[in-house]
């Protein structure tokens, strides 16, 4: 467990050089310091439970989907403990990744011991009132459906009130591959746009989820897949030239987000992640909450390449990532605190 502020650095600082790092860290730490104060009061803490991290790898194809939806506690940010409302442990929920036109075998069961919850695939075409009905505690729900588009698609708990069921954190992405693939192979990532509302720490240290943030729309972070800037010290890679497709996915439950790579241009943007929606030339994408888009680029030259939601009030609470390309040094001079 990292005790420190510069205990966390020095286990990430390979990744992109002491000193670019440390311009990077004073962004995490402006976040945390409107959240908890002081810093390194949180750096301290640091590993009491897992972080709610999660790889930003698309996982092979799986026509077989199995949630569940526990209540744990996890670290969305250095030494911020939250109780998510989760899908398999984690919010977002896992990565899912299926096949147009073959039939997904679906099953979710509830280990809740006081709470229903339910879902809600956006990639599907079914009746809301047989399908996506709440779930017991202790029960387990089964069906089969078949997706009929490719795309980028939204999963979330839908069960009342379902702000509060997708603000703390029962929310994923799941893609789904055109039945013919796509016409070129990529380094392929999935990147959920999410936010966070923090209610103050409760006796045991722990946060739970604001209801009145969520409803009045005033999030205290907005996040890549869950944690607060993971991206920035472990950043995506690829090679100079390879083609790069990100898959990015805005599961709110609220903020718009502008995704944008700074120093690149989508040489390809498909509207919800299907190839007949497809854009050339794009700066910037916008996606509304529920919503997807997937973007294609090459970057020619190596370098650092980071990633945001361009609605900049939102950027500086975390939604902050990097793609390194190739092996470059960061100039001790860089500054990556979210604006171009």
């Amino acid at each position: 467990m990292n005790t420190t502020r510069r205990g966390f650095l020095k286990g990430t600082a390979g990744a992109v050089g002491a000193a670019a790092l440390m311009s990077l860290q004073g962004h995490t730490d402006q976040v945390l310091a409107n959240i908890v104060g002081d810093p390194k009061k949180a750096y301290a803490q640091a590993g009491t439970y897992p972080a709610n991290m999660m790889g930003a790898e698309l996982p092979p194809v799986s026509q077989e989907i199995t949630l569940e939806t526990p209540h744990n506690i996890r670290e969305i940010a250095p030494g911020v403990a939250y109780e998510l409302w989760s899908f398999n442990g984690t919010g977002p929920g896992p990565h899912l990744h299926v096949k147009e036109g073959e039939l997904v075998k679906f099953s979710m069961t509830n280990p809740d011991d006081h709470m229903q919850h339910s879902i809600d695939f956006h990639a599907a075409q079914l009746a809301w009132e047989k399908y996506y009905q709440a779930v017991n505690p202790g029960e387990t729900h089964a069906f089969d459906w078949t997706p009929n588009f490719p795309g980028v698609f939204m999963y979330h708990c839908g069960t009342p009130p379902v702000l509060a069921h997708i603000g703390n954190g029962m929310h994923g992405a799941i893609v789904v591959q055109p039945k013919d693939g796509w016409p070129e192979p990529a380094r392929e990532y999935v990147l959920v746009q999410s936010e966070w509302y923090l209610g103050d720490p409760e006796a045991d240290g722990v946060r739970r989820g604001n209801t009145q943030k969520m409803t009045a729309g005033t999030p205290d972070m907005v996040v890549f897949n869950g944690y607060l800037n993971q991206y920035q010290a472990n950043p995506l890679v690829a090679d100079p030239g390879e083609l790069i497709r990100l898959h990015v996915c805005n599961c709110g439950p609220t903020v718009w987000s502008a995704f944008h790579v700074i120093g690149a241009i989508f040489e390809a943007a498909y509207a919800d992640g299907n190839p007949l929606n497809k854009q050339v030339g794009m700066q910037t994408v916008t996606i509304p909450p529920g919503g997807g888009y997937t973007v294609e680029m090459r970057i020619p030259d190596e370098g650092f390449y980071p990633f945001v939601t361009h609605s900049f009030a939102y950027t500086g609470r975390g939604a902050l990532g990097i793609i390194k390309v190739g092996n470059p040094t960061m100039p001790e001079t860089t500054q990556m605190s979210g604006g171009h």
